[in-house]
């Protein structure tokens, strides 16, 4: 049989450094699929939920800080193993989505909706810059708060609590800050999905946590 190497681990030490490392990247792909095509973004008729569903301005601060939510449960990973595996497996999910956003990119019609923007424009004119939906499917915010959520209730009741309600309000936004249509959301789904079936082969691929490591991390 082949015997899998471990791959390094990342230093917990460094998670500030760790957490640039990880999201430059994985924003920069996303913003070159989400601004240079090669097949042109389509739209999607708007099905009945997403018609019913109202447009919800001041959701937006909350659809912004899915950067913010994502920081906050790697700052608080316990140990190295854990700070590796939220690494591999959110880098799994860009890859994959990218598949789609090269090859089948989506886009969502926003300026209908962002015409009644009033308290929140500076918050609206900024996402609309940043993210530009046109890589509407499958939801990166869902699949990555769905993932997070998941690793979160491996952590203390207080915490897993915070970061659960913080996730579904992230995904809630989606749709209610009209930048996905519930489809998205439903493929956002699937690649968290995905993620999990790859999980197990993550872990085979970290080295085991020493026993001084899981003292210290409780």
């Amino acid at each position: 049989m082949i015997k899998l190497r471990t791959i390094p681990l990342l230093k917990k030490r460094d998670n500030i450094l760790y957490y640039l490392l990880l999201w430059a990247p994985y924003i920069a792909i996303y913003q070159l699929t989400n601004r240079f095509h090669i097949i042109e973004p389509r739209y999607l008729a708007l099905s009945p939920l997403d018609k019913a569903l109202p447009f919800v301005p001041w959701m937006v601060p909350v659809y912004v800080s899915y950067l913010v939510y994502v920081f906050v449960f790697i700052y608080h990973c316990d140990d190295d193993r854990d700070l590796t595996r939220i690494f591999i497996l959110s880098y799994f999910q860009i890859f994959l989505s990218s598949l789609f956003f090269i090859f089948f990119p989506v886009a969502f019609p926003v300026e209908v909706f962002y015409s009644q923007m009033d308290a929140t424009d500076v918050f609206s004119r900024f996402w609309l810059w940043f993210d530009e939906p046109a890589n509407c499917f499958p939801s990166l915010h869902a699949a990555n708060s769905l993932l997070v959520i998941y690793l979160s209730q491996r952590k203390k009741p207080a915490f897993r609590a915070g970061m659960t309600i913080w996730g579904t309000l992230v995904i809630a936004s989606t749709v209610l800050c009209k930048q996905h249509y519930i489809i998205d959301i439903s493929a956002g789904f699937g690649v968290f999905v995905f993620t999990i079936l790859l999980e197990p082969y993550v872990e085979k691929l970290l080295p085991r946590a020493r026993t001084r490591d899981l003292i210290e991390s409780h």
